[in-house]
């Protein structure tokens, strides 16, 4: 009797401290305002945007992300309902399948359409630049949050050879 109230204590311990604190859901969004501020300086700096380029640049980025956001969301949704219905039908799995592969296909081609603008506002030659400062911006913050820094630090913190460092 002992053991099962002491197991149940742990385990109901363990349910509270899975959920999500409201402290986390604000921590959580000044951590997501903090990246768009990097974000919006590392691209306004990798383009070298002059303000009246700013100025037409930005409304037209911000409209893009909002659209695509909307669209992960769903995306997202869809896979959650996934992972909680366990007892769902290949035809099913296979509707799901489809739409998430829908929204991944409406996400690429909303961004297709918003290059005319971009090349409008930016011309061709910094456009190309936005694109491939978001996939390297992209790139580094999947490395941060592995826990990597750039090769050349990592490297430097290796020691010679590239093994670890003597001690």
């Amino acid at each position: 009797m002992k053991k099962t109230l002491i197991f149940g204590l742990l385990l109901s311990t363990a349910a509270v401290m899975a959920q999500p604190k409201m402290g986390d859901r604000a921590e959580l969004e000044k951590k997501k305002e903090k990246i768009e501020a990097i974000k919006v300086a590392y691209i306004t700096e990798e383009l070298e945007l002059t303000v009246a380029e700013s100025q037409a640049f930005w409304p037209v980025y911000n409209e893009l992300q909002t659209k695509e956001h909307e669209l992960r969301e769903k995306q997202r949704a869809n896979f959650l309902s996934l992972k909680k219905d366990e007892e769902i039908s290949e035809k099913e799995l296979e509707t799901m399948i489809y739409k998430m592969s829908d929204i991944h296909i409406a996400i690429e081609e909303l961004r297709k359409s918003y290059l005319d603008d971009f090349i409008d506002v930016l011309g061709a030659k910094k456009t190309l630049q936005l694109m491939k400062a978001e996939k390297e911006f992209g790139r580094r913050m999947m490395e941060r949050m592995k826990g990597n820094d750039r090769p050349t630090d990592r490297d430097r913190r290796l020691g010679p050879g590239g093994g670890r460092p003597m001690r």
